[in-house]
């Protein structure tokens, strides 16, 4: 039996479009994007890093089958935090986000829709953070020597990522 090659696959596993549709289109630019956070509103970010998540697999030894290998199954599934900077203003919402976790305020993780959009302003792709709290807040130290912009840090701990199909846009 000869061995299918790549283009035996269909044009639908490796090209974004179909060359009589206008040839291949261009990947998606990551520099313009927003996060709404439910009940806390749309904001943009500097940066947004920590889109990863990773398969815990379990290694267990089978008997009777003579192999000197380790069958492997598929674990726990484990999602990174995400680390969000944004230059300081003045509202602290970011911060009073935080604090109300330190203060014993109520606890209840939020979802958020992470949305990048295209030069004329359309929504190209979004993600879903599940049940995201935060566990990290961090400013930029001060130095009178330098005009450099404040940043604040924020990162969130969550339940999951899931990347939308149709990009919906924030609001």
């Amino acid at each position: 039996m000869a061995a299918e090659g790549i283009q035996d696959l269909g044009t639908e596993v490796l090209t974004t479009e179909s060359a009589a549709a206008g040839g291949l289109r261009n990947p998606i630019r990551g520099f313009r994007f927003t996060c709404n956070f439910q009940g806390l509103g749309t904001t943009s970010f500097k940066t947004v890093e920590g889109f990863s998540s990773e398969v815990a697999n379990t290694e267990y030894r089978e008997g009777g089958f003579g192999r000197l290998t380790v069958r492997k199954l598929p674990g726990l599934v484990t999602y990174n935090e995400l680390t969000l900077t944004k230059g300081l203003y003045s509202n602290p919402l970011l911060y009073n986000f935080f604090q109300n976790y330190l203060e014993g305020g109520t606890f209840a993780p939020v979802n958020a829709t992470i949305t990048v959009f295209d030069n004329a302003g359309e929504a190209t792709a979004s993600w879903q953070v599940i049940n995201a709290w935060p566990s990290r807040y961090e400013s930029a130290g001060l130095d009178a020597t330098n005009s450099d912009v404040l940043i604040e840090t924020l990162a969130l701990q969550h339940e999951g990522i899931t990347r939308d199909a149709t990009p919906v846009t924030a609001g």
